[in-house]
């Protein structure tokens, strides 16, 4: 298991050679026209307690990414799956407009993001151009996950998985080349987080939302659920941003890797907790 974090920012060019300086790989312009630039680096690299410094200083982005070994994964009884490729919005996107369109919003909160149900099909602008990947996210839906036909009718719906239509915006047509998992919220128990796991409770809603989980193993469910991916009970997220964590079952995760699936990475699940 490896802590990675993934830097970005506009430098100036002495940023840029100073970066270098450290033996880190940074890609960006030579010019004096700098552009963002990003650059991946192991909490275990020599350089990392300086990097650690300047990205408070230089007040750079930093996103942390876990890498596990082929054995971790394959011995983990259940994972988090999450997407590593989001394409596209919901429709309508002027002023968040799909959530009215697709969603029951009578138990929505807009301060914290808690509470919407899904209703209607979502509504994309266009086939999704997929390229080498097979599986998707769409940005501000981050408990969603979209696939090809024939990637749901061999992975998922073998798996017990159903899918939903998704149609195509103003038109109303079905899009043909894409489909939503319909995912459920695991309705056993929730997940063994420990008691200190950083929360916040809203303040117009009262309910309580966790901040994720970027560090080390995720949480497994209390108890095993029987679908082979399910929702958990808990919300993660921040601001007005709220989202359930997607869990797998070990032999879903197996199914996906054979298929290689290109659109998403796994965390495996902590049973010790």
């Amino acid at each position: 298991m490896k802590t990675i974090h993934r830097v970005s920012f506009t430098p100036e060019l002495w940023q840029l050679e100073q970066l270098r300086d450290l033996g880190l790989e940074v890609e960006g312009s030579q010019s004096s026209l700098v552009r963002l630039v990003a650059f991946d680096i192991e909490e275990s690299h020599p350089a990392w307690p300086e990097v650690a410094s300047l990205i408070k200083d230089w007040k750079m982005g930093d996103v942390i990414m876990m890498k596990f070994t082929r054995s971790e994964l394959n011995q983990a009884r259940s994972l988090r799956m999450q997407s590593s490729w989001h394409h596209g919005y919901p429709q309508p996107d002027d002023d968040f407009g799909y959530l009215s369109t697709s969603f029951d919003l009578s138990e929505y909160c807009e301060n914290c993001g808690i509470g919407k149900r899904q209703v209607a099909p979502l509504q994309l602008k266009q086939e999704p151009r997929w390229g080498r990947r097979n599986i998707l996210q769409l940005h501000w839906l981050y408990d969603e996950f979209f696939v090809l036909p024939d990637v749901w009718e061999s992975v998922f719906q073998t798996s017990g998985v159903g899918c939903l239509p998704v149609i195509q915006y103003k038109t109303g047509q079905v899009l043909q080349s894409v489909v939503q998992l319909d995912l459920k919220v695991s309705g056993k128990s929730g997940l063994r987080l420990s008691k200190d796991q950083p929360c916040e409770t809203c303040v117009s809603c009262g309910r309580t939302k966790y901040q994720p989980i970027c560090r080390g193993l995720f949480p497994a469910l209390r108890e095993t659920p029987v679908d082979s991916i399910v929702k958990s009970q808990e919300y993660f997220g921040s601001c007005a941003s709220a989202w359930n964590a997607i869990l797998v079952s070990a032999r879903l995760f197996q199914k996906i890797r054979a298929h290689k699936l290109n659109g998403v990475n796994f965390i495996p699940c902590d049973q010790s907790m």
